[in-house]
């Protein structure tokens, strides 16, 4: 689990720069433009993070994601199967980094959609971002040679929306929160 913080860590202390650069959040008057910081800093790092893996030429790598369809290699398309591996043969490491990072990796994607974005400031269009994500990376990771897994999109979704359910019980209690979006 320290391992994924710590490469987190360094690759958004590496991203930050450019986007203080990009962003100038000390010229606006407002908090807004440091919490749009904090969020592209913490998306690009994630990113970053769940996009590793091998990379070739493009013809290279739709020629193995083709090959890894035919096969079904790395592909798993069965709702709770993977989950429930961790579940049964329960490793603590494995099991934080698996079930309980891929829900809290993404629950900064829901509040800050609610957070930053006015237009998407309702449950349902958080959701549907939440899920349109994770099906993008999932995706990806197709082409560079990761594991496609219908449970790693399932508890990225859960994330998203556990974000966006806790950005709007917070505006219930501090209504001044909602003031942050465009």
């Amino acid at each position: 689990m320290w391992k994924y913080i710590i490469k987190l860590g360094i690759i958004m202390l590496a991203v930050l720069p450019v986007c203080l650069l990009a962003r100038r959040p000390w010229r606006e008057k407002t908090a807004r433009a440091w919490v749009w910081v904090g969020f592209v800093v913490f998306m690009a790092g994630l990113l970053a993070l769940v996009l590793e893996g091998e990379y070739q030429s493009p013809k290279a790598m739709a020629e193995s994601a083709i090959l890894r369809i035919k096969s079904g290699e790395g592909i798993n398309l069965v709702p709770f199967r993977t989950i429930a591996g961790f579940f049964n043969h329960f490793i603590p490491d494995i099991f934080l980094v698996n079930i309980v990072g891929n829900i809290v990796m993404f629950m900064p994607w829901g509040f800050g959609l609610l957070l930053l974005w006015k237009k998407r400031q309702r449950f349902f269009s958080a959701a549907a971002y939440s899920l349109a994500l994770p099906v993008l990376i999932e995706a990806c990771q197709l082409f560079t040679g990761r594991s496609v897994d219908v449970d790693d999109l399932l508890l990225n979704f859960l994330g998203g929306c556990l974000g966006a359910g806790v950005y709007l019980g917070v505006r219930k209690l501090a209504p001044g929160v909602g003031k942050l979006a465009l």
